[in-house]
């Protein structure tokens, strides 16, 4: 500290011994060169940073649209997979031995007239296979021998994969369809459902490749879009998707120009790559050229300009009073004879052409009086400001209950209209629940009000927890009359629902009982909740013993401490306090005033 003191006064002593226009070029170049150059790199940096967060964001969506696409064609391939997994017809078809090629036509036509199996095949433009393990069908359609292909890709994946289901992306060397077919995207499923079949079956669906493909391009993504398996590129946007040409190979260079998102599809480690657009600075820098040349010669040209005016303002004014002080008065202040301007160096000037005798004393007083006037019409303004303020405050409070409860009776009414009773009654309950808490008028109710409060606000949690939450009230009758705090009742209640039932499962009940014995009221809040540890519970009691209003000061969860002070100050601090929890079982809490200090 001493160090900076120190350091402090040196640069005052220094700034001290230059002249005014030295340190309005310092003013100048510190509060504004400076400034204006920082602040104009800071904002440059935020453009830039800027338009990074928005190609990453572009690029994002562009990943997750694609995505989105991959995953609508693979879930329509897994719904026709499913419904013939599902197919008993199909898996009788494929099981049966047949005697000739006439009786397998026979069986096939049955099939195909079937109209469970043209549901299960759905209207979808993939292309599907079912092989079976079975000499006795005929290669055709739909339906194949499963021994030309167990030495194919493809199966070969799924067998290696020990799951049911693959997504597998290969070329196509059997040309069961057509001999330039080559690139597929395929999803492959053993038809095992039945496990002691006599026969083998794999389902194979070819997604429609063009048509995903074609789907990316007229989707018009501002960037290049990559779909690999490893580094292949099953699918992409960049038109070169030929099917008779093996998949291209994703360049390594490309791939670190690019956000990249994994997705797992059934087996298959698939990658996306969205390329990120090109930030073309210079283009940004000449296309802005004219604006920063403005925003330069406004910041630094102008106000150096501005600060010579000042400058000369200054010293010429200064020096007057300088060639004024240095003449030979013999004994009598000469005054300056041209004064010009109001500003402070002027009223100096006239100040020095006032003084005459006691002229110290005279604007001493001259000052303490204004001084006096001033904070005596602060004050006065200041006290005009306050009660207006108030007036206000107390019109809003009068305004936004009434509009409140007005708009939550016709909320009432319209759910009664339409037949909705049981909106209709937690908006009767809320809105009791809601006129205790702004109406304060007074703060003492009868205990027979305040327990219609907890009746209504555990009403409401009801339709909150259902089942979860059962109540029981109970209340001698001699006891109605006693009045207490308003809603210091409801505020235990509140707390039992909040931290005993709220976070637990299973059902759990509350009970609120008020009876009396021959000297004391009593008020008891049960739950059948959480509970709560022992550490806390010691913690709780004690700051219930405890409670005072400066504990309202403090940040957080302070409804139970409120209605602890209310109570307190109502009895004269003759209520007792007492809680009881255990962990898993639940929680009450005792109130006990003296019937001496209610009565």
């Amino acid at each position: 500290m001493k160090i900076i003191v120190r350091l402090c006064k040196k640069i005052e002593e220094k700034i001290d011994t230059y002249s005014i226009q030295k340190k309005l070029i310092l003013l100048y170049v510190c509060c504004v060169v400076l400034p204006v150059a920082l602040t104009d790199s800071v904002v440059v940096g935020m453009i830039f940073s800027e338009e990074h967060n928005a190609r990453k964001q572009v690029t994002e969506n562009i990943a997750s649209a694609a995505e989105y696409s991959i995953d609508k064609a693979v879930e329509e391939a897994l719904t026709i997979s499913k419904n013939i997994y599902m197919n008993k017809y199909i898996n009788n078809f494929l099981n049966a031995d047949y005697d000739s090629h006439l009786a397998f036509y026979e069986a096939y036509q049955e099939l195909m007239q079937d109209s469970l199996f043209d549901s299960s095949l759905g209207n979808s433009s993939v292309e599907i296979t079912m092989y079976a393990d079975n000499d006795t069908i005929v290669n055709g359609g739909k339906f194949k021998k499963l021994g030309r292909v167990k030495q194919t890709e493809w199966y070969q994946k799924l067998q290696d994969s020990g799951n049911n289901f693959v997504f597998c992306a290969y070329m196509d060397e059997t040309h069961d369809t057509s001999p330039t077919d080559l690139r597929k995207v395929s999803i492959i499923r053993k038809l095992n459902r039945y496990m002691l079949d006599p026969h083998e079956k794999v389902l194979k669906i070819d997604l429609d490749y063009n048509a995903v493909n074609t789907g990316l391009l007229r989707a018009n993504y501002e960037s290049e879009v990559y779909i690999c398996s490893s580094d292949k590129i099953i699918f992409s946007n960049t038109g070169r998707n030929n099917i008779k040409e093996s998949f291209e190979r994703f360049d390594k260079g490309t791939m670190q120009k690019c956000y990249v998102q994994e997705k797992e599809l059934y087996g298959q480690l698939m990658k996306i790559y969205v390329r990120y657009p090109e930030i073309q600075i210079s283009k940004i820098l000449w296309n802005n050229a004219i604006p920063m040349i403005l925003l330069v010669l406004i910041n630094i040209f102008l106000p150096w300009v501005f600060m010579q005016f000042l400058n000369r303002s200054f010293t010429v004014r200064l020096h007057l009073l300088e060639d004024t002080f240095s003449q030979d008065h013999t004994g009598k202040l000469k005054v300056v004879e041209t004064i010009s301007g109001t500003d402070e160096i002027s009223q100096l000037m006239q100040h020095y052409n006032s003084m005459a005798n006691r002229m110290n004393h005279l604007i001493e007083t001259v000052y303490e009086s204004r001084l006096k006037q001033q904070e005596s019409e602060i004050a006065r303004q200041d006290a005009d400001i306050a009660r207006q303020k108030a007036e206000l405050l107390a019109l809003h409070s009068q305004i936004n209950p009434h509009f409140l409860f007005n708009v939550l009776e016709n909320i009432r009414m319209r759910s009664i209209l339409k037949h909705e009773d049981e909106t209709a009654e937690m908006i009767e309950q809320l809105s009791l629940i809601e006129r205790q808490y702004v109406e304060w008028g007074t703060d003492i109710v009868s205990l027979g009000a305040e327990i219609g409060f907890v009746e209504s606000y555990l009403k409401l949690q009801k339709y909150r927890f259902g089942d979860r939450l059962r109540y029981s009230i109970e209340m001698e009758d001699d006891c109605r009359e006693y009045q207490i705090p308003k809603l210091s009742l409801v505020t235990f209640t509140e707390n039992s629902c909040v931290h005993g039932i709220e976070g637990k499962a299973s059902q759990s009940w509350i009970f609120v009982r008020v009876y009396k014995d021959k000297n004391n009221l009593h008020l008891e809040v049960e739950d059948t909740g959480e509970g709560m540890p022992e550490e806390y519970l010691n913690y709780l009691q004690e700051r219930m013993e405890e409670a005072n209003i400066e504990m309202l000061k403090e940040k957080g969860r302070v409804g139970v401490i409120n209605a602890c002070v209310r109570l307190k100050m109502y009895t004269g601090d003759h209520v007792k306090f007492h809680i009881e929890s255990e962990r898993g079982v639940g929680t009450e809490v005792s109130v006990v005033i003296p019937l001496n200090a209610i009565s």
